[in-house]
């Protein structure tokens, strides 16, 4: 299977995103892709940023975000060559009588209608 059969079979057909790459960790050079078409193009430059980042300081992304295709991301998660981002971000604080778990459930359903 090739990356880009990988990108288009394995993660879009799977997930709604607006981007799914796939990219050389030494250099950022694209190897397979996907962009939807209103958005703009993701640079190797940027991709390079990213991975230098990525092998120097990941948790970097937690503290600053993400800034992929002139946007700026919430930092999900890092680990190893994985970054996951969103745009929006849903918080919640529950009070002393919100059941354990409850509070993550509810807000986990809505940030996945929402962001």
């Amino acid at each position: 299977m090739s990356w880009q059969s990988y990108v288009d079979e394995m993660i879009i057909k799977e997930i709604d995103c607006k981007y799914a790459i796939i990219a050389g960790l030494t250099d950022g050079q694209v190897w397979a892709s996907y962009t939807k078409a209103e958005l703009a193009q993701v640079s190797q430059t940027e991709l390079k940023v990213i991975a230098d980042a990525l092998k120097t300081n990941p948790n970097s992304f937690l503290e600053k975000g993400i800034h992929f295709g002139s946007d700026k991301y919430v930092c999900l998660s890092v680990e190893d060559s994985v970054l996951l981002g969103r745009k929006g971000l849903v918080c919640a604080v529950g009070d002393d009588k919100c059941a354990p778990g409850k509070l993550n459930t509810v807000v986990g359903k809505k940030s996945e209608l929402t962001c």
